[in-house]
């Protein structure tokens, strides 16, 4: 249906973050969702998930052993993903021409596509933005981060891709920062989404649990969903997850439980897998 590459001119910006929560959010308002690790070198999807073995990747299928089906996995949620290889000894027989036709065939079986690519306007991230109908620039709001964003912007003009806007991430609402304003002025297209620095995030991505599964109520997750609800064109409902109970509360069930008096005995369940 819908393909879509989140773009940055550099690493460090958070993008791999912003394209992995973002699938998770689209997956649980229910939509069909894949997310593609096309960042050859410094494949980040699996860890992020907690996955780091798999064994067909897209390594495989741009190197003509294998069809993009093969290379696709249940992640949480209903999302599914599409990884890339940890080792970089297949990387050179990877053609980069074939991820084009990958895309093209995962877009016949899902609502949304969604590509993290490598940093920058080599051949590996050239083929990824190449393969995507939609794009958003991610950036930080510094000025180094401005010249990047605009030369992948630049880019994916000449390619004619839609361009949904910039993604400005990791935002201190500092006097310093660039503004919004003068970002869209500078880069020519809209400001899509402000997204916050948010210490949540570097914990979620240090315990390899997606931050929309871990902190869903995040000043991050809150500003990523109101994106996702421009993405989709309705509103879209924050994740919920399971809150864990705290010590005082266990405690009381604890007890409770125990001298609680059954009326017939305890007998052991299996939990269904």
């Amino acid at each position: 249906m819908t393909s879509i590459v989140f773009a940055s001119g550099k690493g460090g910006v958070g993008k791999s973050s912003i394209c992995l929560n973002m699938a998770l959010i689209l997956a649980k308002s229910g939509k069909k969702v894949v997310i593609v690790d096309a960042d050859m070198a410094m494949a980040n999807i699996g860890l992020m998930l907690g996955i780091e073995r798999t064994p067909i990747t897209l390594n495989h299928v741009l190197s003509g052993e294998n069809a993009i089906a093969d290379a696709v996995y249940d992640g949480p949620w209903g999302l599914r993903y599409v990884p890339s290889e940890l080792s970089t000894e297949r990387l050179s027989s990877v053609d980069y021409s074939k991820l084009k036709d990958a895309v093209l065939e995962l877009e016949k079986h899902y609502d949304y596509v969604l590509i993290d690519p490598a940093p920058g306007w080599m051949v590996d991230a050239k083929s990824a933005m190449d393969s995507a109908s939609e794009a958003y620039v991610i950036l930080t709001p510094e000025p180094p981060a401005m010249a990047d964003g605009l030369k992948v912007k630049n880019y994916l003009e000449r390619k004619g891709t839609k361009l949904n806007g910039a993604i400005v991430n990791m935002v201190l609402n500092d006097p310093s920062e660039v503004k919004p304003s003068e970002i869209e002025s500078l880069l020519g297209i809209k400001v899509a989404a402000i997204l916050p620095e948010d210490r949540m995030v570097r914990r979620a991505s240090a315990s390899q649990q997606p931050i929309a599964m871990q902190s869903p109520h995040s000043p991050f997750m809150l500003a990523l969903t109101k994106l996702a609800g421009q993405i989709t064109g309705h509103a879209v409902a924050l994740p919920e997850t399971k809150v864990k109970k705290g010590i005082l509360r266990s405690l009381v069930e604890f007890f409770r439980n125990l001298f609680r008096k059954k009326e017939k005995p305890n007998v052991p369940v299996t939990a269904p897998k």
